[in-house]
């Protein structure tokens, strides 16, 4: 069986100073791409001036075990820094083939105990931060006709207490993914995303215990960028994915809707008695858009024509 292989393309890994980015960038590397190593090497929640040194000790790394790459420690979190990460790839190398988009920050608390700053850093760094880069790398895989974006999420998604804003940014990245795959304009480019679970400097934050460290033990960085960088490949047979990973398991996550109850006279009486109706998960779909969920079940309100619902989708 061929091994998979990134020889002549160019790969951009943001948040790639340490933890899972490093393994993304050392991966791609060793398997021939040349990768522009993204950090602003500040600390875990975000605070601190900036520092080139980690994207500087992985490029080191990398070139000792023969690969090639570059630094880069722009801030991800403005249209600014996004633009100048992928124009240094283009300067250097002439294309983006790979944006895995991984930069981000942790920290916690109450939902109402919250400082607006906070929240809004987290928002900044995990989703403007995919925008920002997404949006400048996704102009030169137009141009050249191919590309492969990979997103980070996280499995926190399915409910965390105290991190209410740090799941909130990871939702909007499913979100951001979804959009992203329809829009390829008849190109090779593909766009998944990827929940993560693996012992980082992030998780290292969480309190001591048997959690943690089986967590070490079992659910090191190195077992979550194999999948990535396939995700990154040639050969990626999907787009608009998304997959928990972690400890060597990957599995598909997605969003389904249950065929539900139809009330022929809407009223809140009649909710309440059809509730399991509502809830039950049986007979589930698995919509590929938005108009494909109205289109599954627009039977039950009228809808018996052969072409869209939706007035505004080309029949």
């Amino acid at each position: 069986m061929s091994e998979l292989r990134f020889d002549g393309q160019v790969a951009v890994v943001t948040g790639a100073g340490g933890g899972l980015g490093r393994e993304h960038a050392r991966l791609l590397a060793a398997r021939g791409a040349r990768v522009l190593v993204n950090d602003m090497g500040g600390g875990p929640d975000g605070s601190g001036k900036g520092s080139a040194k980690p994207a500087e000790a992985v490029v080191a790394e990398i070139e000792a075990e023969g690969g090639v790459a570059a630094p880069s420690a722009e801030s991800v979190a403005t249209p600014e820094g996004g633009r100048v990460i992928v124009e240094q790839a283009l300067d250097l190398w002439g294309r983006v083939d790979v944006l895995v988009n991984n930069a981000g920050i942790a920290g916690g608390g109450l939902f109402h105990e919250l400082p607006p700053e906070q929240v809004e850093a987290m928002l900044r760094v995990h989703v403007l931060g995919a925008y920002n880069v997404g949006r400048a790398a996704w102009a030169a895989m137009l141009d050249q006709g191919y590309g492969r974006v990979v997103n980070t999420s996280s499995n926190s998604v399915f409910g965390l207490p105290g991190t209410a804003h740090y799941i909130t940014a990871k939702a909007a990245i499913i979100g951001f993914t979804r959009a992203l795959s329809m829009e390829r304009a008849g190109h090779d480019l593909k766009v998944n995303a990827v929940m993560p679970m693996a012992y980082t400097r992030l998780t290292a934050m969480l309190p001591s215990g048997r959690f943690k460290d089986w967590l070490q033990e079992h659910y090191g960085p190195e077992r979550v960028a194999p999948f990535v960088a396939f995700l990154a490949s040639k050969q990626a047979p999907c787009s608009g994915e998304l997959f928990t990973v972690g400890g060597g398991r990957v599995a598909r996550v997605f969003l389904g809707v249950a065929p539900g109850y139809t009330a022929a006279d809407p009223s809140p009486e009649a909710y309440r008695d059809h509730w399991e109706e509502i809830m039950s998960p049986t007979g589930y779909a698995i919509p590929a858009d938005s108009q494909e969920e109205i289109a599954l079940y627009s039977g039950e309100i009228g809808w018996e024509g052969a072409d869209s619902p939706d007035p505004n989708r080309a029949t």
